[in-house]
């Protein structure tokens, strides 16, 4: 009785099998008669908030379930699938293929300033092989993106506005437009006019910069937890930049203009 009046009954579901629940009738409801839809009883079935990420390593299961994000791959030959698509499945090789490791993923809210502008936000996995930069002009505004000695992809994920360099590169930002910008390209200036309600937000994709100084734990050291992902006592919020280091990381000197 006193357990019941406590708010816990001896039958009631931990939170994470309600939430396993309700992603195996999702699944079930998407793919018919797929085994795939009992994956989130051995995957970590994760909830991820906008700002927020995580990084895989190679040889990782994972299923992407709903909502909107930007994944960002290494350079491959190929993807090894199992289940939950229409696509080929070759299930012996990715068997074959896995690293069976097991714990959750560290969450990375990313580290802010960078290239010395709090607007940058700077998400840094432990590979040489990428980085993604998200960089958020607000109306009124004008950001200077920084020079870049590699090549990058970026994708306008949000708002609208114009950019601008020293050689008269002009491009109109819409949502989804994607642009490739050359290595030692001039440094383009992002505007928004005062006229807007919200923020331009572009999100820049290039080789990693900052290996000496990642925004993520290294793979092999996950966080811990015990039915919820352990990450931290106090709540997390994304819209506060998390400092890695004080934010001493020094930039590349090849980096700046």
């Amino acid at each position: 009785l006193q357990s019941e009046q406590g708010g816990h009954h001896p039958h009631q579901e931990p939170p994470w099998e309600r939430k396993c629940s309700r992603a195996i009738l999702r699944l079930s409801q998407q793919f018919p008669g797929d085994p795939g839809a009992m994956s989130p009883f051995f995957l970590n079935y994760l909830l991820i908030a906008p700002g927020e990420s995580f990084y895989m390593d190679a040889n990782e299961p994972h299923a992407y379930v709903a909502g909107e994000i930007i994944e960002c791959m290494a350079c491959s030959d190929n993807v090894v699938r199992a289940g939950l698509t229409p696509k080929f499945k070759d299930v012996e090789n990715l068997v074959n293929m896995l690293t069976y490791s097991m714990g959750g993923p560290s969450i990375d809210a990313g580290s802010s300033p960078t290239f010395g502008d709090d607007r940058i936000m700077r998400y840094t996995p432990p590979t040489k092989e990428f980085e993604v930069m998200v960089m958020t002009c607000n109306p009124g505004e004008d950001l200077n993106m920084p020079k870049l000695a590699v090549p990058a992809v970026f994708i306008v994920i949000e708002g609208s506005g114009s950019t601008d360099n020293t050689q008269g590169q002009r491009l109109v930002m819409r949502p989804g437009r994607s642009y490739y910008i050359p290595p030692n390209c001039p440094p383009l200036t992002l505007s928004v006019s005062g006229t807007k309600r919200g923020p331009l937000r572009i999100a820049v994709a290039h080789q990693n910069q900052h290996i000496h100084c990642p925004t993520v734990s290294p793979a092999g050291s996950p966080q811990t937890y015990a039915g919820e992902f352990n990450l931290g006592a106090s709540p997390r919020n994304p819209k506060t930049p998390r400092s890695i280091a004080g934010n001493s990381c020094p930039e590349p000197p090849s980096l700046s203009g």
